[in-house]
């Protein structure tokens, strides 16, 4: 066995930091917080009076490539608060900021749902509660952007509307002016190419080192010591007896609990989840081999190649459980029928979430998981094994009928099954102004501040308003309402939809659908124990 390399000592230092690492639920809960509109934003009328003396209404897009070592959103809050500085410098208002999470913006396929909302936005001239878009600030370029079509998408939609200013740490900018535009053109197809370059060379070097045999890994692998080499007593052996455990016919669930009760938690100072342990035990890395893009790295003989760590298992061993834990391995989905969805998932699932209280006052918040049942099935919290609480369990079916009635009934107030993506009418300020006079005007008249013939003067004319603009806010629906026919059915036309359109439709409206505990003792399905949690301005008929 090789010593040492003492260049990789670094890596201590890297898993300590990695223990302040906070819980998943607290990340999500400031990922949310940091989502949306800032809560020290003015209120839409107070907006618009300042944008009326001169300051901007401001978007902020944040996002982060990779959070994968400390997983606590520390980066993105970090660009929310020098996008706050910067939008205070140039009187500008933030209005809405859209975050993105440990995504790239380089590999093709990757979804960016913030900055999507953020394209859809731009092209309506508003944000989903209704201020206008004068700009948009970032920390710089290559956070939006870094290649030459998403730059392109991103200069549609902002100029879709005039007079915006695009502003980052360097300065603001006319993407109007021609120079601007050729600048960003230029800038993202060197981001693009320095992108590529980047990620040849990263996976050379990978493949270099993998074929050396040497260790390749961001922090301390569980039951390694801090040079990734030598193995660490204790627990290589908790690794060892759960390996032999599970060949020996023990669950995997009763493999991760001996896992608990060791006294040793992860290599981020987490407690185990049967997840965690299944990847130890399907990792080559027990025997001594390694994987790369999923397949075993060869040596030019077509053997495995040896790395330079200790192992804890045989090859032989590492394969029979790795063989058996892909066995084991079922797609979801469920039909009436017991079969499996050919879209391979529940209505809800994604959405629908724990909501039983923990101690200290949060909720569980765990995202619940389909487990069929004869003919049906159940939204059931996962395991504390699984990184739940185990407690809550609901009527799927119901569950799904429930959530689609609240839908249709709130889209039906819309006129259209499709009025979630319509474009939404642009004086929706101007009918909020209208209102608030009238609530004022009101108040007035309560406190005697006016006479009754002045009151009732002015509330014709302020109810007259209210009449033409909600007419016209009606028109406008109408007129720009997606292809369903005005009278259709709309629950024949919600039945005839795929389950992938179901829930395109669902994620577009809802943010979450929270389960909370039910009467004790009862067996009765009780409708207003479920929450949903609308993204919209669409709300859910009384329960």
């Amino acid at each position: 066995m090789a010593d040492p390399d003492t260049n990789l000592r670094p890596y201590a230092s890297i898993e300590r930091r990695a223990k302040t690492k906070p819980p998943a639920h607290e990340v999500e809960l400031l990922l949310n917080e940091l989502r949306g509109v800032p809560h020290d934003t003015p209120s839409l009328l107070e907006s618009l009076a300042l944008r009326d003396i001169g300051w901007r209404l401001i978007v902020v897009y944040c996002r982060i490539s990779n959070d994968r070592h400390r997983r606590d959103g520390h980066g993105v809050e970090d660009q929310a608060k020098h996008c706050a500085r910067i939008a205070a410098q140039r009187r500008m208002i933030v209005v809405h900021r859209y975050v993105d999470n440990d995504r790239t913006a380089s590999k093709v396929g990757v979804k960016r749902p913030g900055f999507d909302a953020m394209l859809d936005d731009l092209k309506r001239g508003t944000t989903a509660v209704g201020f206008p878009i004068d700009g948009v600030v970032c920390v710089s370029d290559d956070r939006l952007y870094r290649d030459v079509h998403t730059y392109q998408q991103f200069l549609k939609c902002f100029t879709a509307h005039p007079s915006r200013v695009y502003a980052d740490g360097l300065g603001s900018y006319d993407l109007y002016n021609e120079e601007a535009a050729r600048r960003g053109l230029i800038g993202a197809a060197a981001a693009h190419a320095e992108s590529r370059k980047q990620e040849h060379r990263a996976t050379l070097n990978h493949r270099a080192r993998a074929e050396r045999g040497e260790p390749v890994a961001v922090r301390r692998p569980f039951g390694w010591n801090a040079d990734l080499l030598t193995l660490h007593p204790g627990e290589s052996e908790v690794v060892r007896r759960g390996l032999q455990s599970f060949l020996e016919g023990k669950t995997l669930t009763a493999v991760t609990q001996d896992f608990v009760t060791s006294g040793f938690t992860t290599t981020l100072g987490n407690s185990w989840q049967r997840q965690t342990v299944k990847q130890i035990l399907r990792n080559p890395r027990i025997c001594g081999y390694r994987k790369l893009n999923g397949t075993l790295v060869l040596d030019t003989d077509g053997n495995p190649v040896v790395g330079r760590w200790e192992s804890i298992a045989s090859p032989e061993e590492w394969r029979l459980a790795a063989e058996s834990l892909e066995r084991k391995r079922h797609p979801g989905g469920w039909q009436k029928n017991g079969a499996a969805s050919p879209e391979g998932t529940y209505l809800l699932t994604g959405l629908v979430r724990c909501g039983r209280p923990l101690t200290g006052g949060r909720q569980c918040g765990a995202a619940l998981h389909g487990c069929p049942t004869g003919d049906s099935f159940l939204y059931r919290c996962r395991t504390a094994l699984d990184g739940g609480c185990g407690r809550i369990s609901r009527q799927g079916p119901a569950v799904d009928d429930l959530i689609t009635r609240y839908v249709l009934a709130a889209l039906d107030r819309q006129g259209s099954l499709n009025a979630w993506s319509a474009i939404p009418w642009p004086n929706t300020y101007r009918l909020e102004i209208a209102k608030h006079h009238k609530a004022a005007l009101q108040e007035q008249w309560y406190a005697a501040e006016i006479s009754d013939s002045d009151y009732f003067s002015q509330l014709r004319r302020e109810e007259t308003e209210i009449k033409r603009l909600v007419n016209e806010q009606q028109a406008w629906l109408i007129r720009h309402r997606p292809g369903m026919p005005q009278h259709a059915d709309a629950r024949a036309y919600w039945d005839g939809l795929s389950v992938i359109e179901k829930r395109e439709i669902l994620f577009g409206l809802l943010g979450s659908v929270t389960i909370l505990p039910g009467t004790k003792g009862s067996h009765h399905f009780e409708p207003s124990t479920i929450i949903a949690t609308w993204r919209t301005q669409l709300k859910a008929p009384a329960a």
